[in-house]
């Protein structure tokens, strides 16, 4: 292997994921480079790349040369007016231009999603009979749900009325490309209309030409979390939190994702520019109504500080009108060892084993936070002991194999434009050495010295022969796992869920629910739910059970934060049918209040992966009737 500086090809201001992009297109590794990306997207050209970006003036941002403007999410909250965040696609050849431009202040790649799937109802007190006897909730009738996802079995009887008709407002599926269904230019819309004509053929999958989920391999993560959420119970006699409201589900792009085998870490789960245009469709088609979405995706790296940009489009969408929230799932990361901290002294050295599995056939990557008043230097030793240099703040860095291709990618970056503290990034390819990877840090000019390291999820898998393969690397025991929430999880104004096991005594925390703090200090997650097992071998029936894609009545077991946040999601869709027919309306702040009030406290004030405690719909729809009308 051959250690090559590379910060006078490639600018180490940049994000350094559109570093890597610009190192595999100079290398000309045309599969690599794709990787590099993140995502194939449904709506994207073969040298377009999905962006977010920070922008103080729109129009010059709209007419930058490589630049395809797709969404406007608004204002940023705490900015000046005229600061923008939008999503775009960008020429992967103009990457270099685009930034230096002086109307841009943040430019970031998608970043990879995926699902954090793993007697809810009854526990948390959201069936009809326990909620409060005057309640004008009414099933959160009058409520628009949002449930951004992979898998919308409408056809399962959950989601379709008494009168034969769908409940689905709007199925808005991304993966298929150049379309002019949305002002997005891509993806296929499917009306109540539409979906409610193919209700009445004989196979309605095929009189839409989608996929059928008969033909696919495990039941669908969105059917089960849309139903934990909003089903009826029509089919299965068990209805979700809240059954009477609207349904809109938008089908994140998964059209290049290998679901299994050596290629899964390549794929995503959509990527968080799909993402943030999903919820942005969403509350525009829910217009005035109330509306709350479910969002139970992540990955572990990024500051953990809510400055992400994906985070503030997050917080931007839900301030931009009242009666809005969305909810996320706060990862299932508790056990992985997938974090560590510490503090450096000046000229001290100390050392961060990455552990990588032999069985660990897919790429790893790392991310390390520290203070902008700080300096550090990094020097990465392979399992074998072989050093592969120093990497300095302000520089970049390639490990080449023989025929030059690129195995790392490494970058130093000095104070990311959101939050102004410096990032140590690695991207290993597959295939490389497995066993104990050295990361020495050494303190070269310190204030603080504290640091947060990352290991980016990588989902284990188990091919068609039984194989089991475990490909997440994690750190050295003894394991740090606090703040371990999920990348999207640290904003100001998001509703972060953890999970506990419902039907064991005493409501034990799940084994896999993430913990908080944010990097910042902040309390998340806020609330949590039930999402499944408090240990990781227990039997099948400690599961949460939902509607199964393809039975039309059917149930399945899933367990993960997904299953915990689509509760509160309908809880938080009674409150908000509460406030409506009270003529009353909650602001984002108001609906953080009232989950926190209304929380059984499982600790004395807030823990770090209960949150404020168990949800409890009765109180909070009965915190929300209490409230004084607007008149």
């Amino acid at each position: 292997m051959k250690f090559k500086e590379t910060t006078n090809e490639i600018p180490a201001n940049l994000d350094p994921r559109l570093q890597r992009v610009i190192a595999f297109n100079q290398s000309g590794t045309e599969a690599a480079g794709r990787h590099a990306f993140n995502a194939e997207s449904a709506d994207k050209n073969a040298n377009e790349i999905a962006v977010i970006a920070k922008v103080k003036d729109i129009e010059a941002w709209k007419n930058l040369s490589g630049v395809r403007q797709i969404s406007d999410l608004g204002s940023v909250p705490e900015e000046q007016e005229n600061v923008r965040l939008v999503t775009a696609r960008i020429a992967a050849d103009q990457i270099e231009q685009i930034r230096k431009s002086p109307t841009v202040m943040s430019l970031k790649a998608s970043q990879l999603l995926k699902p954090q799937q793993f007697k809810s109802i009854e526990e948390t007190k959201a069936r009809a009979d326990l909620l409060p006897q005057d309640t004008k909730s009414n099933g959160g009738k009058g409520v628009v749900i949002g449930i951004v996802d992979y898998g919308c079995d409408f056809t399962h009887q959950n989601f379709i009325n008494p009168d034969g008709t769908s409940r689905i407002l709007s199925y808005w599926d991304q993966t298929v490309k150049n379309s002019s269904d949305t002002e997005f230019g891509y993806g296929k819309v499917f009306s109540q209309e539409q979906l409610t004509n193919a209700l009445k053929t004989q196979d309605p999958f095929a009189a839409l030409k989608i996929p059928n989920p008969k033909d696919e391999e495990e039941p669908w993560h969105g059917t089960h979390v849309m139903d934990t959420a909003a089903g009826n119970g029509n089919g299965t006699k068990v209805p979700g939190a809240a059954p009477q409201a609207d349904i809109v589900f938008v089908q994140l792009n998964d059209k290049d994702v290998p679901w299994r085998g050596p290629e899964a870490v390549e794929g995503n789960f959509g990527g968080s520019v799909h993402l943030l245009e999903a919820l942005q469709y969403i509350f525009k088609l829910a217009d005035n109504r109330p509306c709350v979405t479910n969002v139970s995706l992540g990955t572990n790296g990024g500051p953990h500080d809510g400055t992400s940009l994906v985070e503030a489009g997050l917080d931007t969408l839900v301030s931009a009108a009242n009666n809005r929230a969305i909810v996320l799932a706060a990862s299932n990361s508790y056990a992985d060892g997938i974090h560590t901290s510490g503090t450096i002294q000046q000229n001290e050295t100390q050392d961060l084993h990455w552990i990588v599995e032999s069985s660990d056939i897919t790429s790893n990557e790392i991310e390390i936070w520290y203070d902008k008043t700080d300096e550090f230097s990094c020097q990465l030793i392979a399992p074998n002991g072989l050093n592969l240099g120093e990497i300095k703040l302000g520089t970049n860095h390639q490990v080449l194999g023989e025929q030059n291709e690129i195995l790392i990618f490494i970058s130093h970056r000095e104070q990311d434009p959101n939050n102004g503290d410096n990032v140590i990034n690695i991207f290993m390819e597959r295939n490389l050495l497995p066993g104990s990877w050295t990361l020495k840090l050494r303190g070269i000019r310190i204030q603080s010295g504290k640091y947060h390291a990352w290991i980016e999820r990588d989902d284990n898998w188990e091919d068609a022969n039984g194989v089991f393969y475990k490909n997440q690397s994690h750190f050295k025991q003894p394991l740090d796992n606090t703040h371990t929430l999920g990348s999207i999880c640290c904003g100001k104004k998001s509703i972060v869920v953890g999970s506990y096991s419902a039907k064991e005594a005493g409501t034990p925390l799940s084994y896999f629910s993430s913990a908080g703090p944010t990097r910042d200090g902040r309390q998340k997650p806020e609330i949590s739910a039930p999402g499944g097992n408090a240990t990781r071998n227990e039997p099948k029936q400690f599961k949460v059970m939902a509607a199964k894609s393809g039975s039309i009545n059917g149930v399945t077991d899933m367990m993960g934060t997904s299953m915990a946040a689509p509760a509160v999601t309908g809880i938080v869709a009674l409150m908000l049918a509460e406030a409506k027919a009270h003529g009353n309306s909650l602001t984002i702040e108001d609906i953080h209040e009232i989950l926190r009030k209304s929380a059984r406290s499982m600790a004395n004030g807030w823990h770090d992966r209960y949150g404020f405690g168990r949800i409890d719909a009765n109180r909070a729809v009965q915190l929300v009737a209490e409230l004084t009308p607007v008149h």
